[in-house]
């Protein structure tokens, strides 16, 4: 049975990074669009972590060819000639996601496939999941490709079920995060956070009972154990591993960089109508 719709898994993109013939696999990204018209038109976007496109100046991602099986590998510059950064951030600094707008005459002409997200209709805000009775022990899935297991001619992710360990507005306000009890390793960072649809729920309480985007994973709280001398009491060693619990950021932060993103088109438009 089914339970997460296949282009949500499809829509999951391997980020690398060219080292002069060979690839380092570094993160994942996800595809999603932005509808601009009644006709269905829509604007493609290819959303990550801001440290995953760190400093560099162009990264590669794998995208497959219309009727083919084959992956095509896609130069995708994230730098423009003059230095400047061509995808887009949140005005709060600590917010960990970079909203990448892609060449949509470049995925058509090259005949591309391009499953993606629509960030309107297949995407939740806090406020939505808390009225439709997602709380603390709601199973999620977190779909992307921790580093070592690319598969060279597989475009399938890796696919792992958690928990939210904490959804309130508190906790989002202080940090900007939903916390999830999930194992996520080097390589997951970008990785989508999509809802266990739920048909059981307690008498008189709603359940959301379908699969959804709720957010985007950045990082793991680590847990830091202190190795003590015997003899001198001093602190020898500091030891620090994933706890199992990650940082995600609610979807609601890209729709405001996207909802930004478009503001500017429409200007830009605007003016080159006149």
């Amino acid at each position: 049975m089914a339970i997460i719709p296949k282009f949500f898994i499809d829509a999951v993109v391997s980020i690398g990074n060219k080292n002069h013939t060979e690839i380092d696999w570094i993160g994942t990204g996800f595809f999603v669009i932005r509808k601009v018209d009644k006709e269905g038109n829509a604007r493609p976007f290819l959303i990550t972590n801001k440290h995953v496109f760190g400093n560099k100046k162009s990264v590669v991602i794998r995208m497959k060819e219309q009727d083919k099986n084959s992956l095509k590998e896609i130069d995708v510059p994230i730098v423009s000639a003059a230095g400047v950064h061509l995808y887009k951030l949140h005005p709060i600094e600590s917010i960990d996601i970079a909203v990448l707008p892609l060449n949509g005459s470049f995925i058509t002409e090259n005949k591309l496939e391009f499953p993606a997200f629509d960030i309107d209709e297949h995407a939740m805000p806090v406020s939505e999941l808390l009225e439709g009775g997602v709380n603390e022990g709601s199973l999620v899935y977190m779909i992307g490709f921790p580093m070592g297991l690319v598969i060279k001619d597989s475009q399938s992710p890796i696919c792992r079920l958690g928990c939210i360990a904490r959804l309130c507005e508190e906790q989002i306000k202080e940090n900007h995060n939903i916390l999830l009890d999930i194992q996520n390793f080097p390589g997951n960072s970008g990785s989508p956070i999509v809802s266990r649809p739920e048909i059981i729920s307690i008498e008189g309480t709603p359940s959301l009972n379908k699969c959804t985007l709720i957010g985007i994973v950045h990082s793991y709280i680590p847990y830091q154990e202190q190795l003590i001398n015997s003899q001198t009491k001093r602190v020898v060693e500091i030891r620090s591993e994933n706890s199992g619990i990650a940082n995600v950021h609610p979807v609601d932060y890209i729709r405001e960089i996207i909802d930004e993103i478009q503001a500017k088109y429409i200007i830009e438009e605007d003016i080159s109508s006149q």
